[in-house]
């Protein structure tokens, strides 16, 4: 016992005198704002070592950020619960909270569409982008299995019929038809080919009201190739981008004449962008996409966040102006004041899965917030 006591307290002391070393010959005491080189949070930093612990745990299935990334089968990497806590809501299911909170997103989202007729928008719609679990659960460790319960079909049935758009079996039903993936494996979003589907399944909805619009065709899309690429966010929070690697699909759309697209800051009018039909990061700031040779010569005020970036190209393609900016950086002022000024046909909201039940969906338009109704 002794000698083991021993070892553990010459190892301790050996690693005192080598990681202030190694931080120094690396350059991190330069790294640290704000802190003074010798202090010990600098001096002692173990950042250096992750990379090495995080590729040593992984083929073993450990995640060293298990809050952050849950390792899968097959290499397949799945978002922890440090972001709206996706695998214990899935495994759980419904409780009080989710039913409560669905509620009043069913009010919510029924209050906007009345506001917005009343502004003369003639359609609105919640796109829901399923989480990468749901579409590919089958790869999740088996004690990530989710519940056959789902918080998300509990949503559906308090909102009210037709307001959200539930892209979920469209894109289970393709996973069949692809030899490719429709999500990136090491990495929290679809790629372009289930954004395509889940875009296609969106226009579908659509057309069955909005009867004089033209929608791109399955026969417009082909599947080019098949890059590889480094690994994506979730092989980024391991440490891994350069060790992990993953399938970039891209898509071509045709059409008699090329997509064009030019992008405004909405504020100040300002060209920031022209040329080709580019994927459109989620923008923190009214973004103005203008598209020469949409299928359509509509306004869209388009709130979204980062699975849109792959859907962009197919919004642009589809109509000549699209209004963008990320949910979570609009207030209902400001919603209602863009709504106001941009005097969009359509309002479209597309949300990932796991965000759809955010406290931002249960906000009301200024109007009714402010009279208490």
């Amino acid at each position: 016992m002794k000698k083991k006591v021993l070892i553990f307290v010459c190892l301790a002391l050996l690693a005192l005198m080598v990681v202030p070393v190694i931080n120094i010959k690396l350059g991190n005491v330069q790294k640290k704002l704000g802190e003074e080189w010798w202090s010990r949070s600098v001096l002692y930093n173990f950042d250096f070592a992750l990379p090495y612990l995080s590729r040593f745990f992984y083929p073993l299935g450990i995640s060293i950020y298990s809050n952050q990334v849950i390792i899968g089968k097959d290499d397949w990497l799945y978002l922890g619960d440090k972001y709206e806590n996706p695998i214990t809501v899935s495994r759980r299911g419904v409780n009080f909270k989710d039913v409560k909170a669905a509620k009043k997103i069913g009010l919510a989202t029924k209050s906007w569409k009345q506001w917005l007729m009343f502004k003369d928008v003639s359609l609105y719609r919640v796109v829901i982008c399923p989480d990468k679990s749901t579409i590919y659960p089958e790869f999740l460790p088996k004690w990530a299995k989710p519940t056959t319960e789902s918080v998300t079909d509990m949503l559906l049935t308090n909102v009210s019929p037709g307001l959200f758009i539930d892209t979920r079996s469209a894109l289970i039903a393709a996973k069949s038809q692809f030899s490719e993936p429709l999500y990136y494996k090491t990495d929290t979003h679809w790629n372009n080919l289930g954004a395509w589907v889940a875009f296609h399944a969106f226009t579908m909805e659509l057309a069955h009201t909005e009867v004089g619009l033209r929608w791109l065709s399955e026969q417009q899309i082909s599947v080019s190739k098949f890059n590889e690429r480094s690994g994506g966010d979730l092989a980024k929070f391991l440490w891994m981008r350069e060790i992990l690697s993953d399938s970039e699909v891209t898509i071509e759309i045709t059409s008699e004449h090329p997509i064009e697209t030019a992008q405004y800051d909405f504020e100040t009018g300002h060209l920031t962008f022209s040329g080709g039909n580019p994927i459109v990061v989620a923008p923190k700031h009214p973004l103005l996409v203008k598209s020469k040779n949409a299928l359509n010569q509509k306004r869209v005020l388009w709130l979204r966040d980062s699975f849109g970036a792959a859907m962009a190209p197919f919004m642009a393609a589809t109509f000549a102006e699209t209004l963008q900016l990320h949910y979570n950086a609009v207030a209902p002022a400001l919603f209602a004041r863009l709504v106001e000024i941009y005097k969009p046909d359509y309002v479209f909201i597309t949300v990932v899965e796991r965000q759809a039940r955010l406290n931002w969906f249960e906000n009301l338009p200024p109007s009714i917030s402010a009279s208490g109704k």
